[in-house]
């Protein structure tokens, strides 16, 4: 697979990424004798296939559910009342958004954005976005995002995804990273990018050393139907 398009920080970002299936393997024990020799890996019976995932969301909340459905969700998940919710519009999209921030939803990496679209014509939950990094919070470190892309990964890679719709670590044009993506039977997807932004000069010419290295964010989304989403769209022979 051919990597292009990386800048410098993503290409270390990459890296990093990459050496969570890169570690060397352990040494060979010493020969046994014949007699007490332990069957060799071919000899082994193969690990059973992880059983086939469904995407139907994310945690308490489904896709199909309507707002006061998502917000009961919500309530249920983390403990958020409804006034600390946060309720927006997609003008482009004219879908309806549901935004909470949870305190370590992962381990390590910091607060986390989650938001709820809700679709256009059904007004039911489609897609669920979620993201960590300096976008979220300030004090959240690259290399905390990073690992927990790795675990992530780990995670969704033996989670049972349609093998053929699989990809991980792929590197796009705009300079993000695909650490992966992936669908279950019905196609639902779940989508997994890191992207890595250099610090701007105006900032570093303010000696504004905590900005100086390259922002990093992680951004998982769960989507109901990535090819067809339920969203407005401008219909042809109109202009």
């Amino acid at each position: 697979m051919r990597l292009w398009g990386l800048t410098r920080p993503d290409a270390v970002l990459l890296a990093l990424l990459a050496l969570a299936v890169a570690q060397p393997a352990p040494a060979a024990a010493p020969e046994q004798p014949a007699a007490a020799s332990k069957p060799t890996a071919a000899q082994q019976p193969e690990q059973d296939s992880p059983e086939p995932v469904q995407v139907e969301g994310f945690r308490s909340a489904r896709w199909g559910m309507t707002e006061a459905q998502v917000k009961a969700a919500i309530q249920k998940d983390f403990n958020i009342p409804v006034d600390k919710e946060r309720a927006e519009e997609n003008p482009s999209e004219r879908t309806s958004v549901l935004s909470v921030t949870v305190n370590d939803l992962l381990e390590g990496a910091g607060k986390a954005r989650i938001s709820y679209t809700l679709g256009y014509t059904t007004k039911k939950l489609i897609q669920v976005d979620i993201v960590w990094g300096t976008a979220i919070d300030l004090q959240a470190k690259p290399e905390r995002i990073v690992a927990a892309a790795n675990q992530l990964r780990t995670l969704f890679l033996n989670s049972g995804y349609d093998r053929e719709t699989v990809i991980s670590n792929l590197a796009t044009a705009d300079g993000s990273i695909i650490v992966f993506r992936g669908q279950d039977a019905d196609k639902h997807m779940t989508l997994l990018r890191l992207v890595s932004t250099p610090a701007s000069t105006a900032a570093k010419q303010r000696g504004k050393t905590e900005s100086a290295g390259p922002t990093v964010v992680l951004l998982l989304s769960y989507l109901l139907d990535p090819r067809n989403p339920d969203v407005y769209r401008l219909k042809k022979g109109q202009f």
